[in-house]
């Protein structure tokens, strides 16, 4: 991609989520190696010159700035598989560019960014990375929250098997979280993410979402009923249970709490 480039009455609002996306970027891991691939399909009304190309830049939160790969025109979007080794497939993010082909000064025609793998949750992800910590918690505005356990332990696997590890993990997240929403709001103040989560919490506790104003108690009450609620929520992916309900109890051996299933 050009240095040169003007960003003059370009369009921002390119689909990224939604059930008709223009761009959807599919990530695997290889044999430890991060691959993805672009699927894109530009609105027919944005009238972009056929011949513009697509450009989309890996990068992750963690400080990692790939180069700019060309995925074809748009008339001919070239999609493509590409590998690279230098992020995990937890971590990687994208930005995409539509410039103009054939000028001086090339024009960006279009931009969307921020663009998480397709599929990624909307209200918390789980993922592994190398990092100081165990486990560690990353709350960027309009990004939506991670969970990161130590890569190498096999933690999230054991996530997604246990409903035990599920009731305890989600109990800690959704407290440091919403911890950080409420103490945070100055910085939150446009994360639609953030948004998201109020309106959630809201209805699962019956109360009004604090602000970080008010007292202490007002904020530790809606925290405890807001968890408590969660966790007692009936789950369609748990058999209509709800989590406390797969929670095994005192009578259950130690060796068989990681695969009580609540049956």
């Amino acid at each position: 991609m050009k240095n040169l480039l003007n960003f003059t009455n370009r369009q921002d609002d390119i689909r990224k989520v939604g059930s008709n996306p223009e761009v959807k970027i599919i990530v695997r891991e290889e044999n430890g190696i991060t691959e993805y691939e672009p699927i894109i399909k530009f609105d027919k009304e944005r009238n972009f010159p056929q011949e513009a190309k697509v450009f989309i830049q890996a990068y992750s939160n963690e400080g990692y700035v790939g180069q700019p790969v060309q995925f074809g025109t748009v008339l001919k979007p070239n999609n493509r598989t590409i590998k690279d080794p230098e992020v995990g497939k937890d971590e990687i993010r994208f930005r995409l560019k539509v410039v103009s082909a054939g000028e001086k000064i090339n024009k960006v025609l279009g931009t969307c960014y921020k663009i998480a793998p397709w599929g990624t949750q909307t209200w918390l992800i789980i993922g592994t990375r190398e990092q100081d910590c165990l486990i560690e918690y990353e709350i960027i505005p309009n990004d939506t929250p991670i969970l990161y356990f130590q890569k190498g332990f096999g933690l999230e696997k054991d996530l997604e098997l246990s409903n035990y590890l599920k009731s305890i993990h989600f109990n800690n997240a959704i407290r440091e979280i919403l911890k950080t929403y409420i103490l945070e709001e100055d910085n939150f103040s446009e994360c639609k993410i953030r948004k998201i989560w109020v309106e959630h919490f809201k209805d699962i506790s019956g109360l009004e979402f604090p602000s970080k104003n008010d007292d202490g108690e007002i904020q530790k009450n809606f925290l405890n009923k807001s968890i408590k609620n969660f966790l007692e929520q009936k789950n369609q992916s748990l058999g209509a249970k709800s989590l406390i309900d797969v929670m095994p109890d005192s009578s259950i051996l130690l060796k068989d709490k990681l695969i009580f299933r609540g049956n």
